[in-house]
C-alpha cells in the first residue's frame, strides 16, 4: 500500500467513524439537555469556564460542526479540517469527563492525532511514514495489551468472562448469543479464539500478506462484537487504523 492510499484510506475510515458518532450523538442528545442526565449542571462547578462550549445548545452546535466537518475529510477537504475535528472530538470526551465510548473514542484520538501530524508536515514523505507508523503500533498494543490482560485472567482461560460480560443487562446480547455461550465448550473455543486473535497481532507485521489476513480477521472480530455486544462505534474506530497496519507491514 502507497504513502497516499494508506494516508487517504485513514482519512475516510475515520470520517466515517466520525460522521457516525456525530449522528448518534445527535440523536440522543436530549439527554444533555438541562433536564437529561448528562445534564450541564453536573459539570459546571469544574468546568464552567468551558459553558460557551460544553453547555447544552453550544454543544450540539459543535456536534454539527464535527459532523460537516466530517464530511469535508471524508469528501477529499484538509486544510484546517482534521485540526478542527481533533480539538472537537477532544471537547466531546471532556463533556463526557473522559470518553463516551471508551475504547473507541480513544481510537479515533489517536488517528486523528497523527492525521494532524501528516496534515501540518505539508506532505513530507517522512513526517506522513512517521505518523501512520505511530498510528500501526497503537493499534497493534491496542489488541496485543488486550489479549495479554485476558490470558493472565483466569475467568477468561475457563471461558467464563464472556458469558458474565453478554448477561449484563446494559449489554442487551441477543438471545441467540446467550444460548451460544450457555454450552462450555464453545464459550471457552470463543474465548481462546479472541485470545489468540488478539495476542497474535504482531505477527501482521511478518508482511503484507500477513497484515491482509489480520485485516480480514478483525473485521470478522469486530462484526460479531457489533452483532453480540453492540458495540457499532468499535469496527470504524478501529478500521480507521488497518490501513497503517498494512503499510507499515510492507515497509518492514
Amino acid at each position: 500500500m502507497m504513502t497516499s492510499t494508506a494516508l487517504r484510506a485513514t482519512e475516510i475510515l475515520v470520517a466515517l467513524a466520525l460522521v457516525q458518532g456525530s449522528f448518534e450523538l445527535l440523536a440522543m442528545r436530549r439527554v444533555l439537555a438541562d433536564d437529561g442526565i448528562w445534564r450541564w449542571a453536573a459539570l459546571a462547578p469544574e468546568l464552567g469556564w468551558l459553558r460557551g462550549v460544553l453547555a447544552y445548545r453550544p454543544f450540539v452546535a459543535m456536534l454539527a460542526f464535527r459532523l460537516a466537518c466530517a464530511v469535508l475529510l471524508l469528501l477529499g477537504v484538509h486544510g484546517a479540517v482534521a485540526p478542527a475535528l481533533w480539538l472537537s472530538t477532544l471537547l466531546v470526551n471532556v463533556r463526557f469527563r473522559g470518553t463516551f465510548n471508551g475504547g473507541s473514542d480513544l481510537m479515533t484520538m489517536v488517528v486523528l492525532s497523527a492525521l494532524v501530524v501528516a496534515h501540518l508536515g505539508n506532505g513530507s514523505p517522512v513526517v506522513v511514514n512517521g505518523a501512520l507508523l505511530y498510528v500501526a503500533a497503537q493499534a497493534m498494543l491496542s489488541y496485543f495489551v488486550a489479549g495479554v490482560a485476558k490470558l493472565t485472567n483466569a475467568e477468561w482461560r475457563r471461558g467464563d468472562a464472556l458469558p458474565a460480560f453478554v448477561s449484563r443487562p446494559d449489554v442487551a446480547a441477543p438471545a441467540a448469543v446467550r444460548r451460544l455461550l450457555a454450552d462450555r465448550r464453545r464459550r471457552t473455543g470463543a474465548s481462546w479464539a479472541v485470545i489468540a486473535f488478539e495476542c497474535s497481532l504482531p505477527l501482521a507485521f511478518a508482511g503484507v500478506g500477513a497484515a491482509w489476513v489480520f485485516v480480514a480477521v478483525a473485521l470478522v472480530f469486530h462484526l460479531g462484537t457489533v452483532v453480540a455486544f453492540g458495540l457499532n462505534r468499535f469496527l470504524l474506530a478501529w478500521a480507521a487504523a488497518w490501513p497503517a497496519v498494512v503499510y507499515a507491514a510492507r515497509l518492514i
